[in-house]
């Protein structure tokens, strides 16, 4: 077995420093962007916050230290075929890698450190999705919030919710720090659908188990229960008594998780997944689990795509530009596929399963085609 040759070695040294440098100029274009934005918008409020007990530059830090994260997860994939192409332009403009093919080293023989380098990103992406998203993104919405003048404890654009027991959960707020519901009304239904009584409660509060008895939503000031007839006029009301659990079986991190899950920057495989348990026939909620594996695959999708046009070998002028236009390109038109399946898996006209993996499956196929015949160009 061959192991690594010191071409390999150095090859990876010199992408991995370019990617770093990649990585760093884009992320500073973005948040200098960003914050040019946001203090115009921020100045008017800062005395709010202040007065509030708020340090408004600490809350400014910490909301882009969380913003940090989610944005490395849109860039790396992106950045990862940016540094091949100015990284093996500079080893050309040296004379370095035409001394190696110049002595029998292929083109796709030099290329394969940068490959596995692509699939150590998207190992990277991954991992960052299961580990970072599901604690930062609940945080960095809260900021979103506070520095936005909206009440960080209170969130009123909440969807109706579908409880894995068959109900269906509306709310007029939900505060999350407080665990708390308010206003909130729960449909059962019957086998054909009709709807069969209404539960509604000024509050509900979250008690996490415990010595103290079961997890569950409990009802400190009580509500009142709605049967219905099968014409739907309504029957004798029945009032529940403070303290009563609610028939929900939706934990809190499942509430939580559903209410943010449109503004999320990012969720965790698991999140996903518990989201569609509770909701197995959305298309959008299939369509977001398969994306969570198709996006850090796009890395490697990307550099496939992108090495065969990011060697300037033979050129007049080893310039990095023809590289990077043509796996520019061949990006664009691999994430605009990407869009255009997305929301038709999102909306549910065709499979959703088969839609989310439709451009890497296609754009995998192109980009390997593209590798093998490297050598050909």
């Amino acid at each position: 077995m061959i192991g690594p040759r010191r071409h390999d070695r150095y090859l990876l040294q010199a992408f991995w420093a370019t990617f770093a440098a990649v990585l760093l100029f884009l992320t500073v274009i973005v948040l200098l962007l960003d914050l040019s934005d946001r203090l115009a918008r921020l100045g008017r409020g800062w005395g709010a916050l202040e007065a509030a007990g708020q340090n408004p530059y600490a809350l400014l830090a910490e909301f882009y230290a969380t913003l940090v994260p989610f944005l490395w997860l849109r860039l790396l994939p992106f950045a990862a075929p940016l540094a091949a192409a100015l990284c093996l332009s500079r080893l050309v403009r040296f004379n370095e890698l035409t001394a190696l093919l110049a002595g029998g080293v292929s083109k796709r023989r030099l290329a394969l450190p940068i490959l596995a380098s692509g699939a150590v990103v998207a190992g990277a992406v991954f991992w960052m999705q299961e580990s970072v998203a599901p604690r930062w993104s609940r945080r960095h919405n809260e900021l979103m919030r506070l520095l936005g003048k909206v009440q960080p404890d209170r969130i009123t654009e909440v969807p109706h919710l579908h409880d894995p027991g068959g109900g269906r959960l509306s709310m007029e707020a939900f505060r999350p720090l407080g665990q708390r519901m308010e206003n909130v009304q729960i449909t059962f239904r019957g086998p054909d659908g009709e709807a069969t009584a209404i539960h509604r409660y000024p509050e509900l509060a979250w008690a996490g188990g415990g010595g103290a008895g079961p997890a569950g939503w409990v009802a400190p000031l009580g509500g009142v229960e709605l049967p219905l007839a099968r014409d739907r006029s309504g029957l004798a009301r029945v009032p529940i008594p403070p303290g009563a659990t609610a028939p929900l079986e939706a934990s809190l991190t499942l509430v939580e998780i559903s209410i943010t899950s449109k503004a999320a920057l990012g969720m965790s495989l698991a999140e996903v997944r518990a989201l569609r348990a509770a909701s197995p026939a959305s298309p959008r909620l299939a369509h977001m689990e398969h994306a969570l594996f198709t996006g850090p695959i796009s890395a490697v999708v990307l550099l496939l795509l992108a090495l065969p046009f990011a060697f300037p070998i033979g050129r007049r002028n080893p310039s990095p530009l023809p590289g990077i236009l043509g796996a520019g390109g061949v990006g664009a038109l691999y994430f605009a596929g990407s869009y255009l399946t997305g929301n038709l898996a999102a909306a549910g006209d065709w499979n959703p399963v088969v839609l989310s993996w439709l451009p890497t499956v296609v754009f995998g196929t192109l980009g390997l085609s593209l590798f093998l015949t490297m050598d050909a160009t």
